[in-house]
Parts: structure tokens; C-alpha cells; sequence
């Protein structure tokens, strides 16, 4: 193996989520570049670290030279290449120079699909140097940010201007270029604490060297040092420290080294909720809130996380003064917005446009309130209950504490509504229809919170897909993937089912008047599709995607609940020891039966032996089994599946030939194995799931 390799791009500044992205990004590059290079070994380690100023990547394990390689190169079909008589075309001279041989070398390759031509390519392996020089400039090229920019003379796009880059193999310098600037092993440490350029001589000391410089450049060590630090001041303070793990990462990407400076605050400012002076802190100034216990009462300080430790009370007095302005510029907005009800707030939203073709937030409230009413019929909430709260659910979007405080939507409309009297099921649910807002939020847990949140969602959906407003690639304005993800978590997760087929026809019914939408079974199938693509990138991982879409293909589009209990059915049956031959079994009957027609079986036709005993048993448990199917029994559907159809199905197409050439026989066979495929795949289609034995040839022993 070759020595440790360190890179290093020295830039301005970077946002902090730029860090965290071009982290991930350059981490990923790195290992598919050194596998192309073939330069990977066992032991390598790839370990991407980083700091406003500079992304690096330490990697060890590299091999300290390239393999040869030796291999078959196909190119384009034998006849596209050379003509009859064996002149060669464009094709074959092309394809032969960009691989360095004559055309001689060219030979003729048999493949499935025909002849094509190939060449055997041998490729001398590099030293380590030669390559990184090569490979390098590609890697930095391939990381990203959520945006770049452009700067000088280049024509290179990155994150901010490049001012330096370090590129050692142990001690020597691997020479390239990027952005006008040479690779060297020139270095600067923190901006105020070690401003000056040194020199790195090795790359195992980068890491040590840099905290010589007031530089943690690994982000993990840099958090650590950064939570001791707020954990310690907030207990010197006599409070505990308001946990928060998004500040945690936006601040630890801030700094090079992280100093704690705590600060105070009015007391009397803690009459506002909690939530918005928290929200003052973390979201417009960075900075950690600290209780007085764990769950306690806040305490009228915060602490900052900066970047130097150089005249700390300068920097707390500033921060305070900041602070105390922006609090009560909060105070004055509660003040304002608690002189009016949040009722009388419903007429202002009919000015709000939700989206130019679907009308405003006030026609929007009261297709939430339609739907809401529906849903609460369905799933036995609270119907006053759910349509208060459906009424005033977006109300606090025309206080002025959430017009300057968007963050604190819902939030605010809960302790407005609290204040007022209104009772706690309506005014919950103002704060918990916006759940769940991501992967990691909880969804809502009382009914008519859980109700108002897939009213609110689904019209949103029903709305965008009616006008065309549909997700591509990873543009989604409306948040349409997250609203889709929200309904069936809170289906799988909360407090009620949902029928998906009944909610998508509610919703485009209470459009009527307010928007001119796609016809309503159009609007139906796409949302179909698109809910059925997002339970299967939500469940493939926990159960298979196999599974998922096994039960997808049998599940009606209704009850997502339902489709859960199918795929936990089959889930349970594939531990079975049965369960690859029977998989394999209802395989063969579904393929061979997929194009024929269906019918009844004629008894008269039965051959005595495998095949009547396979007919007799079905009919004895078909009902049971088509019973326990309709009352959502799938487990049990699918022991009796197992327990009484398996051998019989395994023996029938051991002894029993389907394609006979007598036409009456064949088809009396076919009926009888489409309609047991029939009835299983009721529950789940088995032709869609993996087994570890592969089905034999039906045209040969079927």
C-alpha cells in the first residue's frame, strides 16, 4: 500500500450547509474515483473533514500502484463495422483507435443478440502518482453545493473562490491544477487565532498540525468539543442546555473552533411563549436556549457559539443588544396580533392566493373543512371538533408574529387559540396538522389533529396533480412528495386509516367552483400511481421491495392499513420452510395461465390422480380462503394457502403435463390453475416475489 494521501481546498467561507453538502459529496466522489483508477484496497479508508474554510479528505489504504488490466472490450455489431467482404467501415476504425489497436486486432464476438465485434485490451498499470495527478482534477470538478458561482478569468464553478489546495502522498507534493491554482503544501490556519501560510510536510500530521492552528478540522471532534463547551457553560449559567440538533450541525459548520460566549436577556420577555423566543435565538440568531431543568422554565439567557474567543464581552454585548431588539419587536407582534380573534383573521385570507389556478387560502380552508367533515364521518372523530379546527387552521397566517416568524405557523395559532378559550382538541390541532414535517418528525397523535392534517394534504394534492403541477426529478415546489409521505404515515403511524380512493374523489368534489381541474379519473390514477410509488420508497427497505410489490399488485388502492397487514402476512410466510416451493408453484401458475381465459372447471375432465386431487382439495378451502381474504385475515388466508395447497400444487406439476394437445383437457387444466392463481393473488401476486429456486421451464414440464 502507499502512504496516507491528504487533499486539501483552502476557499472563502462557505455557508454552513455548503459544508455539510460538499462533505458528502466529496466522500462519495472519492471512493467512485478510486475504484475507476483502480487504486482500492481492502483497507481502504476514505474519511472526508471539513471547516468554512476548507474541505479535505484523508485517505488511507490506497494501492501504491494500478493493476494491469487485462479484458474483453465489446464494440459495435459485426455488421455495422465491417462490410461483406470484410472491409472494415467507420465504425471499426473508430472503435479500434480509441482502444490503440489496428483493425486487425478487431475480432468477432457471438452474443445472444448476434455477432458484434471485440478487441482484448491490456492496459499497463500506473504508479499511485501519475494516477491522483489524473484523477484529482476530476474529483474536485465533481463536488457540488446548492449553488455554485463563478469568479476570474476560469471558467470553474464551485462553492466559493479557491485560494489554495494541498495535495501530499506522505511527503511529496502530487502536482495538478484546479481553478488557476497549483496543488503545493502551503496551508493557513484560523483566520484571526493563526492567520499565517505554513507548510504541511507530511500528511499524517495534517489533522495535529491544523489544531496547532486553531483548526478542528474533523467535524466530529469539532461537535464534541462544541457540546462539552455549551453543556458546561449552560451549567455554569445554573441551567441545563436546550438540546437542539439542527443548531447543533449549522453551528458546528460555522466555526474552525468553537468558543462558547453566553449572554442575557430581559426576563420580562419570557411572558411571550417559548417558542418564539426560542425561535428568535435559534432561527435568526444561532443561538442555544438554556432551561432551568430538563423540561423546565426557560432562563433570560442563550448561549452563542463563535468562532474566536478574543474579547468575549464585547462580542455578548452586541449579541444582547441584537437580541433585545429582536424580542421585542416579537413582543410588539403578539401585543398587536392579541387585540383580534383568530376568526376575525378568516375574511383576510380570501386576499391570500394559495396558487394562481387553484384560488386563495380562504377557498382553501373551506375544501379543509369539506374534507374534514367527510374523513371525521369515515373514521368516527369528532366532527365539530374537526371542522373548528378545519375553519381557523391557517388564521395565525395573518398574525404578524408569523408573518415576520413563518417557522412559528401553527405554534402561535395554538397558544392564540388557548388564550382564547377555544377548547384544546381544536387548538392542538392548529399546531399538529403540520406534522409530520419531515422523516424525523411525529405525526399527529388525537383524532381531529389527525384529521385536519390529511384534509389540508390532500387538498393540496388533488389540487396540483388537477392543474399538472406534478413532481419531476427533484423539482416539487408544492412539497407534493412530503404531503404524500405525511398521509400515509400518519395512515400507518396515527390514529385512523384511510381510504386513499374515497379521500382523492372528496377532495376533487370539493374543488367544484374553485378550480378547473383535470377530468376526475385522470386526477385518480396519477395520484394513484404517486402514492403507490412513495409507499413502496418508504417500505422497501424494512420489508423487501419484493414484497412491497407483491401486495402492491393485489392491494385495490384503498386502505393503506389494509396493504400493511397484506405485506406482514406474506413477510411471515417467507420464514416458512414451505415457502420457496409454493412461491415458485403459484409462479408457474400465473404464468402459464396469465393470457388464458377463464372459467369453470368440468369435473368430467379431471384426470384421475394429481390433478383431481389438486381440484378436490381446492375446492374444499377455497372459500375459507377467499373468506379470511375479504376480512383482511391475510396471514391465515395464507397458512391455508400453504398447509392445504402446497404439496397438492407441487405434485400436479410433477406428474401432470398442462399443454396437451387435446383442447378441452388443456383448457379444463388452465381454468383450474387460473383460478387458484386467481385466488391467491388476491392477497398478494406471487409472481413478483424472489425465491432462491427458480421456476422450471413450464413449456417442458408443465
Amino acid at each position: 500500500m502507499s502512504a496516507e494521501f491528504l487533499l486539501e481546498i483552502g476557499t472563502e467561507e462557505l455557508p454552513s450547509s455548503f459544508v455539510t453538502h460538499a462533505l458528502h459529496s466529496m466522500q462519495r466522489s472519492a471512493v467512485d474515483l478510486i475504484s475507476q483508477a483502480r487504486l482500492g484496497t481492502d483497507a481502504l479508508d476514505v474519511h472526508a473533514m471539513g471547516t468554512p474554510r476548507r474541505l479535505a479528505l484523508r485517505i488511507r489504504g490506497l494501492a501504491a500502484q494500478q493493476p494491469d488490466r487485462d479484458e474483453t472490450v465489446m464494440g459495435p455489431p459485426w455488421t455495422a463495422a465491417f462490410e461483406d467482404d470484410g472491409t472494415p467501415k467507420k465504425a471499426a476504425i473508430g472503435f479500434a483507435r480509441k482502444h490503440g489497436v489496428e483493425v486487425s486486432a478487431l475480432t468477432k464476438q457471438a452474443t445472444d443478440k448476434g455477432d458484434y465485434v471485440s478487441v482484448a485490451v491490456h492496459e499497463s498499470g500506473k504508479p499511485i502518482e501519475d494516477v491522483l495527478a489524473d484523477v484529482l482534477p476530476q474529483l474536485c470538478q465533481r463536488i457540488t453545493f446548492p449553488k455554485s458561482m463563478r469568479w476570474g478569468p476560469g471558467e470553474i464553478a464551485f462553492g466559493r473562490p479557491i485560494h489554495w489546495i494541498v495535495s501530499l502522498l506522505g511527503s511529496d507534493v502530487v502536482e495538478f491544477e484546479f481553478a488557476n491554482v497549483r496543488a503545493g503544501r502551503s496551508t493557513r490556519g484560523h483566520r484571526f487565532l493563526a492567520p499565517s501560510t505554513f507548510d504541511i510536510e507530511q500528511a499524517s500530521q495534517y489533522e495535529a498540525v491544523l489544531e496547532g492552528a486553531h483548526v478542528i478540522v474533523d467535524v466530529a471532534e469539532r461537535k464534541e468539543r462544541m457540546m462539552l463547551a455549551l453543556l458546561a457553560s449552560a451549567k455554569s449559567l445554573g441551567g441545563v442546555l436546550e438540546r437542539d440538533a439542527f443548531l447543533a450541525d449549522e453551528c458546528v459548520s460555522l466555526v474552525e473552533e468553537p468558543f462558547v460566549v453566553p449572554g442575557t436577556f430581559d426576563e420580562a420577555f419570557l411572558e411571550l411563549p417559548d417558542e418564539v423566543v426560542i425561535s428568535v435565538m435559534r432561527d435568526h440568531q444561532r443561538y442555544f436556549a438554556v432551561r432551568a431543568s430538563e423540561g423546565g422554565a426557560l432562563l433570560p439567557a442563550y448561549l452563542n457559539v463563535v468562532n474566536t474567543a478574543q474579547e468575549p464581552d464585547i462580542i455578548a454585548k452586541g449579541n444582547d443588544r441584537v437580541l433585545r431588539a429582536r424580542l421585542a419587536d416579537a413582543r410588539f407582534f403578539v401585543e398587536e396580533d392579541l387585540k383580534a380573534p383568530l376568526a376575525d383573521r378568516l375574511p383576510k385570507l380570501d386576499s391570500v392566493v394559495f396558487q394562481s389556478k387553484l384560488g386563495t387560502m380562504g377557498a382553501k380552508v373551506r375544501r379543509i373543512e369539506a374534507n374534514a367533515n367527510a374523513l371525521s364521518e369515515w373514521v368516527g372523530a369528532d366532527a365539530a371538533a374537526s371542522q373548528a379546527a378545519a375553519r381557523i387552521c391557517k388564521a395565525d397566517l395573518e398574525t404578524l408574529i408569523v408573518y415576520e416568524f413563518p417557522e412559528l405557523q401553527g405554534e402561535m395559532g395554538r397558544w392564540y387559540a388557548l388564550r382564547e378559550g377555544i377548547e384544546l382538541a381544536v387548538a392542538n390541532a392548529i399546531r399538529d396538522h403540520y406534522r409530520p414535517q419531515g422523516a424525523d418528525d411525529v405525526v399527529p397523535e388525537a383524532l381531529v389533529s389527525a384529521v385536519v392534517a390529511v384534509a389540508d394534504r390532500i387538498d393540496t394534492l388533488v389540487g396540483c396533480f388537477g392543474i399538472g403541477l406534478v413532481p419531476s426529478g427533484s423539482a416539487d415546489p408544492f412539497a407534493l412528495r412530503r404531503a404524500a409521505l405525511g398521509i400515509i404515515r400518519i395512515a400507518l403511524e396515527g390514529p385512523i386509516d384511510i381510504d386513499l380512493r374515497a379521500l382523492v374523489g372528496q377532495a376533487y368534489d370539493a374543488y367544484a367552483g374553485d378550480a378547473d381541474l383535470k377530468p376526475a379519473d385522470e386526477v385518480a390514477n396519477a395520484l394513484n400511481d404517486f402514492f403507490r410509488g412513495r409507499i413502496r420508497a418508504m417500505l422497501k427497505d424494512e420489508w423487501g421491495g419484493d414484497v412491497v410489490d407483491a401486495c402492491l399488485g393485489a392491494w385495490d388502492g384503498t386502505s393503506i392499513r389494509d396493504l400493511r397487514t397484506r405485506i406482514e402476512a406474506v413477510s411471515e410466510l417467507q420464514t416458512a420452510p414451505e415457502f420457496e416451493a409454493l412461491a415458485v408453484a403459484f409462479k408457474r401458475a400465473f404464468n402459464i395461465t396469465k393470457d388464458s381465459a377463464r372459467g369453470a372447471v368440468e369435473p368430467a375432465l379431471l384426470e384421475e390422480g394429481a390433478e383431481s386431487a389438486l381440484a378436490e382439495r381446492f375446492a374444499t378451502v377455497r372459500d375459507q380462503i377467499r373468506e379470511a381474504t375479504d376480512k383482511q385475515r391475510y396471514a391465515a388466508a395464507l397458512k391455508l394457502v400453504a398447509k392445504e395447497l402446497g404439496a397438492p400444487i407441487d405434485r400436479f406439476f410433477d406428474e401432470v403435463f398442462v399443454m396437451v394437445e387435446d383442447a378441452k383437457v388443456r383448457e379444463n387444466r388452465l381454468r383450474l390453475l387460473g383460478e387458484i392463481a386467481d385466488t391467491v393473488n388476491g392477497i398478494a401476486h406471487f409472481h413478483q416475489l424472489g425465491t432462491k429456486l427458480q421456476s422450471r421451464d413450464p413449456s417442458v414440464s408443465a
